[in-house]
């Protein structure tokens, strides 16, 4: 069976599309679960979720609340809910195609030597906007975009998106589960180099495919400021657990992406795509600020 598992906090707005994907996958019903976790939502979220339990009593869902406030907490609560032996995690923003779950099913029966996968993720920008002049293949993780090809292959120096990753239930008695310590994608950053730690592989899988919604404020140059800043303060914490030299090299590395920002401006500036130059630099710069302020930039 594969367990579902939507977080959510505060967005019912989406929450209802999000769960309507998932009464129409080509799958049986009785082949996944639904686990709605909600994370102290003070908007509609309760009555969401329970009207959707009583309109589909054909399928499997269970509804539960995390008090501890934070995406981690939440995710462990949905862990601990879970009763298959797969555990896919699905952002309340997104939008499952009918065949996700099928799919999953396909690909961790067909790659047995791998512990979780992540699947596409494309973007729906506001009122299907289009995409921001200023996006480019190397800062697409700002809207957690994940679209490396239609192959499957294995992640090596990337790592799927908390919106559309799925592991095998075993993992987490191996590794632990989620650091409840990080904020906004440290902790799925934390859990995929707890999987690389333990030998465990990651495999990308295109045909696993989810779309996401992408607020307009969440594309506006204060919040992409912010997200970057975030971003990088995780990573401070994520890495305040390890040896000390990895901090070093976690240094060492903005660097080296701080210098290929600016040599991507010039490319791009060459091409007549000075925006997309500029929010290169942008994201890096803030990244290494919130990566030096640690909390201060942590909360979004």
């Amino acid at each position: 069976m594969v367990s579902i598992v939507i977080c959510t906090y505060n967005r019912d707005k989406f929450l209802p599309q999000a769960l309507e994907s998932l009464t129409k996958q080509s799958a049986n019903p009785e082949d996944f679960e639904i686990i709605i976790v909600n994370n102290n939502s003070t908007d509609n979220t309760e009555k969401i979720s329970q009207e959707f339990i009583r309109n589909h009593p054909e399928l499997n869902i269970y509804y539960t609340v995390e008090k501890n406030q934070g995406l981690s907490f939440a995710r462990n609560k949905g862990i601990d809910t879970a009763k298959g032996e797969i555990i896919s995690f699905m952002d309340d923003d997104a939008i499952a195609r009918h065949d996700f779950v099928s799919q999953l099913q396909r690909h961790f029966n067909a790659y047995p030597d791998f512990s979780a996968i992540g699947g596409k993720v494309i973007p729906i920008y506001g009122n299907n906007e289009p995409e921001p002049v200023w996006m480019s293949k190397y800062i697409q993780g700002v809207v957690s975009k994940v679209d490396y090809g239609e192959k499957v292959k294995p992640f090596t120096k990337k790592y799927p998106a908390g919106c559309n990753m799925a592991f095998r239930k075993e993992v987490f008695t191996k590794v632990g589960k989620f650091n409840t310590d990080l904020v906004y994608r440290g902790d799925d950053k934390y859990i995929f180099h707890q999987l690389k730690n333990n030998g465990l592989k990651v495999l990308y899988a295109p045909d696993i495919f989810v779309n996401h919604h992408i607020d307009s404020y969440r594309i506006q140059p204060e919040f992409i400021d912010k997200i970057s800043r975030s971003i990088g303060a995780s990573e401070r914490l994520r890495l305040s657990t390890e040896a000390w030299y990895k901090s070093v090299f976690k240094f060492i590395e903005y660097l080296y992406k701080y210098t290929g920002a600016i040599i991507l401006y010039f490319l791009f500036l060459f091409k007549g795509q000075k925006p997309k130059g500029r929010y290169c630099i942008k994201v890096m710069h803030q990244t290494i600020i919130g990566y030096f302020n640690g909390k201060k930039s942590a909360s979004l």
